[in-house]
């Protein structure tokens, strides 16, 4: 295959993705994607697994699949965030599915930095799995090598990642213990364990954690109306929707909505 072919060969949206932001803002989330956060200037403020970390420039941060997380600048910053899939580290993904990250900071080394902006140079980047490859290898290195983590106590295995990547990515629909254990083939008292285990919520919770964060972006859309995003989140009604919304955020989706619009002027 000649070198112009391999370069062409690139990766999927899904599996990885890169974009520089400015004061970057977000509520409350979780994905199935790992995450990679390096603070370019400024200062960032971020939320992880309910840890608080004030990252300065030249650091970054590592999310690992299904860890809460959200960003709340209160400084001038500019960060550059990476998303991908286990595919395009292997050995790392394996790593964090046995290991539980106590601490997400780490300091970016000059050689990787470097190489990121050297490879991702623009707001948002498409690449080859080559590049992809060369800049997650290098920055996993930082990683572990800088952050903090542990064994853990129940690693991830297939059964877990199924279960979780089934909700996040079905979460609009009506979803029960019973309908979510039939999809992936287990028991339903396995599908609660799973979720107590690795996302220290119940299921009922996760599942309206997801939809309220969901919703929360959706509020930002502002041709949006609150009904099409009570659909749109996977609620039933506007009634149970407001009642999750303040059960996840402590606010009401038009408090919510009104703290956005303040903030955007």
């Amino acid at each position: 295959m000649k070198k112009e072919d391999i370069m062409k060969d690139k990766v999927d949206k899904f599996l990885f993705s890169s974009v520089r932001h400015t004061d970057v803002e977000c509520v409350t989330h979780i994905h199935v994607t790992m995450e990679i956060v390096l603070v370019t200037s400024g200062e960032l403020n971020m939320t992880i697994n309910g840890k608080e970390y004030v990252i300065p420039a030249g650091y970054g941060t590592f999310i690992p699949p299904f860890e809460p997380h959200m960003f709340h600048s209160k400084k001038v910053n500019e960060c550059h965030v990476l998303m991908f899939a286990g595919e395009i580290a292997d050995y790392f993904s394996n790593f964090t599915q046995t290991h539980l990250f106590t601490r997400h900071i780490f300091p970016i080394s000059h050689a990787s930095l470097d190489l990121v902006n050297r490879i991702l140079p623009n707001e948002t980047n498409t690449v080859d799995w080559i590049s992809a490859i060369a800049v997650i290898a290098p920055l996993s290195y930082d990683i572990i090598c800088g952050c903090d983590f542990e064994e853990r106590k129940y690693p991830f295995d297939e059964n877990a990642y199924r279960i979780l990547e089934y909700v996040n990515e079905n979460f609009r629909e009506n979803l029960t213990l019973d309908t979510v254990a039939h999809a992936v083939g287990v028991h339903p008292v396995t599908v609660s364990k799973i979720f107590t285990r690795h996302t220290g919520y119940g299921f009922s919770y996760y599942l309206q954690y997801t939809r309220c964060a969901y919703a929360a972006k959706l509020i930002n859309v502002k041709s949006m109306t609150l009904s099409e995003i009570v659909y749109e989140s996977g609620f039933g009604c506007i009634r149970s929707f407001n009642r999750a919304f303040l059960n996840v955020y402590g606010i009401t989706p038009t408090e919510y909505k009104r703290q956005i619009l303040h903030i955007q002027n």
